[in-house]
């Protein structure tokens, strides 16, 4: 078979296949109303995401520009004391490292780590323990 044969006959086939889909197509295009729809539905499917990414760019490159205005960078020199920790100064007291555990306190030795409650007011003990007890059983059903 020639190739010249060959494509007469593929068109001889679809042609048949094709001619009826064709003509119900012809015969809707004649008539008016079916145009406008198409017409209209090709328009908006065309124009909306075209009106959506111009509207879209053009919002975008005015806050671009109005961002690159603000944020205008420049880098000073670093100095060279600022690249090592500066040495302690000499007013500090020195850090003890331990102590020797005392066996018996007097109340002037306590005096420095010890707040009596009585210096509290009576609210503020009450709203302590009510705030205790309320986290306490706030986790219980």
């Amino acid at each position: 078979m020639k190739l010249g044969e060959l494509a007469y006959n593929l068109k001889w086939f679809f042609s048949g296949l094709l001619d009826k889909p064709l003509k119900a197509l012809e015969k809707l295009w004649t008539q008016k109303r079916v145009r406008m729809i198409v017409v209209c539905s090709a328009v908006l499917i065309i124009a909306v995401p075209l009106a959506i990414f111009v509207t879209a760019k053009i919002v975008l490159t005015v806050d671009s520009k109005k961002n690159t205005k603000n944020y205008v960078f420049s880098f000073d020199p670093v100095a060279p004391e600022d690249f090592f920790i500066p040495e302690e100064p000499d007013f500090l007291p020195s850090v003890m490292l331990e102590r020797e555990q005392k066996k018996t306190w007097s109340v002037e030795d306590a005096a420095e780590f010890w707040t009596p409650p009585s210096q509290f007011p009576r609210e503020f003990w009450l709203e302590e323990v009510s705030n205790s007890i309320d986290r306490l059983l706030e986790p219980l059903p």
